[in-house]
């Protein structure tokens, strides 16, 4: 998966500045970027959309197997020491694998394609003990989707509202966090589908082994209200539980790297996701 910018937030200043807890815990004034590439895999019937958080797409075929390599840019750019201003921009090239029954020989589907746009805004309160509170709120401004070999874009039709706690304890950096992503119903050509709304909470804990190396965990949660097709339920509720662990390397004052592995914990979630994230500060 590649690492959703929500779950990054704790480390946005590694971009700039040596890995320590001063670094990783202080502002950023500026324009600085994630570049992300991910390499997900699902052995279950599911499709996904993996920003700002996993999310099951409401296509009805039945697939055997997903394949799906993203690349993502985000831009962050902060007007104060309390306000960011974010963007991002998606594409990705997708193999969804199935038998066809008559012949029962393997089958395959690839295509490539702009994923979504978004927009939207953290804002930072004043420290309290030694926590900082934090809000994010995101709008897609496009999201490009398929269902049934139906292709449409939709406009402001996802909408995310998170909360953040992020604090710090010597050489640990953590953060727990909870959200809410609203769906607005979908009409395609054959048929509305609404996907379902996703409440999710998780933690992150950035381990800082050297001044240039932080060892990352995290683990989230999320439940998946239930799928309709024509106000018509096709599913129930879907846990889609992961846990990624991962690395982070500060090649100089303005350029980091991170890689990390996320696995699924349960049959609703992708199987594993591979992502390499590069952070710039300009």
């Amino acid at each position: 998966m590649r690492k959703i910018l929500f779950v990054l937030l704790p480390c946005l200043a590694l971009a700039s500045d040596p890995i320590t807890i001063d670094s990783l815990f202080k502002r950023q004034i500026g324009l600085r970027s994630i570049t992300t590439f991910s390499l997900l895999s699902s052995g279950n019937p599911n499709t996904y959309t993996d920003y700002p958080s996993i999310t099951i797409q409401g296509d009805p075929a039945v697939w055997d197997d997903t394949k799906q390599a993203s690349l993502n840019q985000i831009f962050m750019y902060a007007i104060d020491d309390k306000l960011d201003i974010l963007t991002s921009f998606g594409g990705s090239y997708i193999r969804n694998e199935y038998i066809n029954y008559f012949t029962l020989d393997p089958k395959s589907e690839s295509r490539t394609q702009f994923d979504s746009s978004w927009i939207g805004f953290n804002y930072r309160a004043d420290k309290i003990n030694n926590l900082i509170p934090m809000i994010t709120l995101q709008s897609a401004v496009i999201q490009n989707e398929r269902a049934n070999k139906d292709n449409k874009h939709f406009y402001f039709k996802s909408f995310l509202l998170k909360g953040t706690l992020k604090g710090y304890s010597d050489p640990v950096v953590y953060s727990i966090y909870s959200g809410l992503i609203y769906n607005a119903s979908r009409n395609f050509d054959f048929a509305k589908i609404d996907y379902g709304n996703t409440l999710l909470f998780g933690g992150d804990l950035n381990i800082v082994l050297s001044p240039k190396i932080t060892l990352d965990m995290g683990i989230e949660q999320r439940f998946q209200s239930a799928n309709k097709i024509n106000n018509k339920k096709t599913t129930n509720i879907r846990s889609i539980p992961t846990y990624s662990v991962g690395s982070t390397y500060s090649i100089d004052n303005d350029t980091a790297l991170s890689i990390s592995a996320s696995l699924g914990g349960s049959s609703a979630a992708p199987d594993n996701i591979f992502s390499l994230n590069i952070w710039q500060k300009f």
